[in-house]
């Protein structure tokens, strides 16, 4: 038997209407005298009374029970969000309007957002910074140090620089300290800021470090001539009673050498600059200087090298612990020079860059990997790309894309686009434009060298990145370092609730690559699993 109170909700108007019509029309008979002669009129009364109270009872039911529904709808909205606010644990009045329970959920949710890129930001410089300067501390720097005296993909040398602020003053504030160290940090930071690889940090209390890959000899005397009379001569040190402000020590480095060893020669140096007087910069330089060549030596051997095709591509496989296969290659290219010996990527393009050839290198590299990609038929298998800024932003580079994408030379799932995240932060708003229109033709974004900088950048809220790349410097050692796997699970917490993937880079060592495993990594490259190979991996074959 149907429930009374469902039936009286479905069907409740019209019994409510014929209830009363009944009613009125037994009173209008009542009253009436009922006779032969009367009784079409009475019908016809009858008649037209129920049609002049039918209607407007009408109107008023259905009126009143849209307000019914309406109510019922306010109040289940309203026990919805009393149950949002309650799981939120925000102040609860039923006294409150239901416009004033939006807004206050609004503001929460805006204010867990706000928190929540804060915690990601925390997160990626626990450790890592020094928190009175905002720079990068001792691990940073050492981790960085390490990084570029090993691995052969980047410049084969450069040059470090140690500079100690002295305060004469016996009791000096602590405040006082920080701010000249502070005023320092900034001022070295616009002296290197045409230099993309410096890496700043405070080793020490009074010491700072700047690390500068690709310096030659000759531009490091003059930077450091520039730091010690730039700094010196700062109005953060207006009110020295002593002239004697700081001193700076410098050496050029080479790859292979230990860090403890050229820590030592730095500070050698810098206690040599210390003798030398008040506000000196000293410097020692290797006996084997690196061969140096003019812009004009360049341009004739990297045009020719594009003519000759004598750029040598090799592709990196990008493991993943979970699926036990190649998930992808890297692309990477190397000179063959007109003197026989095979130069990296690291020593070539800065000086492509120098000549306006960079955007002619990019096109050659990308389209001989698409032509290997499409003759040897690899399927699902993926290249990513490394691409300048500078030909990112070129409209006649997209154009000749576009024509390559219309032509099918190029297919765009084939491949990821790698960028620089130091480029990318610097080069943020002319760039995401630029990168979601390549998204939408079909490539895939990654981020490259992620760990080097740790500023904040937008691009993993606003862009749809499929995957970032740690820096090698991030991984070296991990196994040894807690602050950089806090780093690491910082960032992966962090990507995967965004679907972004996280690849180490430069794995050399079982035991990087477990703490790597446990830590959540998608994938992984580097010389412990392949060296770069001369052709590309299928997937599901044994390797």
């Amino acid at each position: 038997m149907q429930n009374p109170g469902i039936l009286w909700q479905q069907y409740g108007r019209w019994i409510g209407l014929g209830l009363l019509l009944l009613v009125a029309n037994l009173a209008l008979l009542l009253v009436s005298k009922a006779n032969a002669a009367g009784l079409a009129f009475e019908l016809w009364a009858y008649l037209l009374f129920d049609v002049m109270l039918l209607l407007p009872l009408w109107l008023l039911l259905g009126r009143l029970e849209h307000y019914q529904q309406q109510q019922q709808e306010i109040a289940a909205l309203s026990a919805q969000l009393d149950a949002l606010m309650q799981q939120a644990h925000l102040p609860l009045s039923q006294q409150d309007s239901l416009s004033s329970k939006l807004t206050l959920l609004q503001q929460n949710q805006q204010a867990q957002a706000r928190r929540e890129q804060e915690i990601r930001h925390l997160v990626r410089v626990q450790g890592l910074i020094d928190h009175d300067l905002a720079i990068g501390n001792r691990i940073y720097f050492e981790s960085k140090l390490q990084h570029y005296l090993n691995d052969p993909q980047e410049v084969s040398s450069g040059a470090l620089f140690l500079i100690q602020v002295s305060h004469p003053e016996m009791y000096l504030e602590l405040p006082l300290q920080v701010q000249r160290l502070a005023g320092c940090a900034e001022l070295l930071t616009q002296l290197c800021a045409h230099l993309p690889q410096t890496v700043l940090a405070r080793i020490a209390d009074n010491d700072l470090a700047v690390l500068l890959p690709g310096l030659t000899q000759k531009d490091a005397e003059t930077m450091g001539d520039r730091m010690a009379s730039i700094l010196s001569r700062s109005s953060y040190f207006a009110d020295y009673l002593d002239f004697d402000v700081l001193h700076i020590g410098y050496v050029i480095y080479q790859q292979g050498q230990a860090p403890y060893q050229l820590m030592a020669e730095a500070d050698m140096a810098l206690k040599t600059a210390q003798l030398q007087g008040p506000n000196a910069a000293y410097g020692f330089y290797p006996n084997h200087k690196p061969k140096i060549k003019g812009s004009v030596w360049w341009r004739t051997e990297l045009s020719n090298a594009l003519k000759e095709q004598r750029l040598i591509l090799s592709f990196q496989p990008v493991f993943s612990w979970e699926q036990h296969d190649v998930i992808q290659h890297e692309v990477l290219v190397r000179l063959h020079s007109s003197e026989g010996d095979k130069l990296n990527a690291a020593v070539f393009l800065p000086m492509a860059a120098n000549c306006g050839l960079t955007q002619a290198i990019d096109q050659y590299v990308l389209l001989k990997a698409a032509k290997l990609c499409q003759l040897e038929n690899f399927g699902n298998n993926r290249c990513s790309v490394n691409l300048a800024v500078e030909t990112l932003l070129s409209k006649d580079w997209l154009q000749w894309l576009g024509e390559m994408l219309a032509q099918e030379q190029i297919q765009s799932r084939q491949f990821a686009l790698e960028v620089d995240e130091y480029h990318l932060q610097k080069n943020y708003r002319k760039l995401k434009p630029v990168l979601a229109h390549l998204q939408q033709q079909g490539f895939a974004l990654i981020i490259d060298h992620v760990g080097l900088s740790i500023e904040p950048c937008p691009y993993l809220d606003e862009l749809k990145v499929d995957a970032i790349k740690l820096h090698p410097s991030v991984v070296r050692h991990l196994d040894l370092q807690l602050e950089q796997q806090l780093f690491v699970r910082g960032l992966i917490s962090c990507n995967t609730n965004k679907g972004v993937r996280v690849i180490a880079t430069g794995v050399e060592s079982l035991k990087e690559w477990q703490v790597l495993q446990k830590l959540g990594v998608s994938g992984a490259q580097g010389y412990y699993f392949s060296q770069p190979l001369s052709q590309i991996i299928p997937q599901d074959q044994p390797h």
